[in-house]
């Protein structure tokens, strides 16, 4: 078992009510300039992680070296988590039907949507409300666009899935070593923390459609008030464009169009101090200005109540 061992992990937020910490998150950081130099880590940023929806863009770049030819909102949410809105099922749909295929070809779950307004409307689980549907689409109008099984799409010895394994050692500059299934049924290969910031810094800065695409419609990757979604809206305040994507379990990455990436995976899993602390390793290196990040962690980090005052704060530690 592949486990994590002393000096792997460092605290890297705090929950601080009345000035006592009340909670602390453990994990891994770290941060590469455009050819992939570590220029900042915390924790072991050479341990393996499985990266989860943070490789999303990753299997877009496959999926566009297939054949996809989404533009615009429909491929922001192929290499994207939604929330299932109508909005983001409507897009899903729509990928589908350009290739000839209905929803019943999605072979990810189904699901609830996870926002709550469109949790409340629906009336049952669809494949299309699964966050990784707009992925599968995307899988699927590749396959169609090249020729390929839309039967087997998510077989790791499927066309698409071989491509996606060159891609992401390409991109990361590690062998796949380990690999095994994600939530939504797709193959899912572990990396390093520091592949995973090389791999999407290389992804910013070279794969310009797919993270301006990502970048014109964050809420077509997540939804409007998600921590991935809202940086990428700041983006534009910060000296370049920012692509940002959450994956479970605590990763989430921050990378600039100018291929500088932050990483960050919470060893709990917890989400809540992978975005808080991959916005500070930004700020430190001079990429964020102080008010954006300011902004951005306000709207991001919980609150710390006694009743309906502030009494603290949470906020990343490194």
């Amino acid at each position: 078992m592949i486990d994590f061992e002393a000096g792997d992990l460092v605290p890297i937020a705090n929950l601080v009510r009345n000035d006592l910490v009340e909670s602390q998150h453990f994990g891994i950081a770290c941060f590469v300039d455009p050819s992939g130099k570590l220029l900042a880590e915390h924790g072991n940023s050479k341990k393996l992680i499985y990266p989860r929806s943070a490789v999303k863009p990753l299997q877009a770049v496959a999926a566009r070296r297939a054949g996809l030819r989404l533009t615009g909102a429909e491929l922001a949410i192929s290499a994207g988590s939604h929330h299932g809105t109508k909005a983001h099922t409507d897009l899903v749909l729509s990928i589908l039907k350009s290739v000839g295929l209905g929803e019943d070809a999605l072979q990810c779950p189904v699901a609830w949507p996870t926002n709550s307004v469109a949790r409340a409307q629906a009336t049952a689980e669809t494949k299309a409300c699964f966050n990784c549907s707009g992925k599968h689409a995307g899988f699927l109008a590749a396959c169609v666009a090249a020729g390929w099984s839309t039967d087997s799409y998510l077989d790791p010895s499927h066309p698409l899935q071989k491509l996606i394994v060159e891609v992401f050692e390409e991109y990361s500059g590690e062998p796949v070593s380990h690999s095994t299934v994600d939530g939504c049924g797709a193959p899912l290969h572990a990396v390093s923390l520091l592949g995973l910031a090389k791999a999407l810094g290389k992804f910013a800065s070279e794969d310009s459609e797919i993270a301006q695409a990502m970048m014109q419609n964050p809420w077509a990757v997540a939804d409007a008030k998600s921590p991935d979604a809202l940086i990428m809206q700041h983006g534009s305040s910060s000296k370049t464009g920012i692509v940002s994507k959450l994956g479970a379990e605590g990763v989430f990455i921050v990378a600039n169009t100018h291929g500088f990436a932050a990483a960050v995976k919470v060893a709990d899993g917890a989400l809540r101090p992978a975005p808080l602390v991959a916005i500070k390793l930004f700020l430190d290196h001079g990429l964020m200005t102080q008010e954006v990040h300011d902004q951005l962690a306000t709207q991001i980090a919980p609150e710390v109540l006694g009743g309906d005052s502030p009494v603290g704060y949470f906020a990343a530690s490194i």
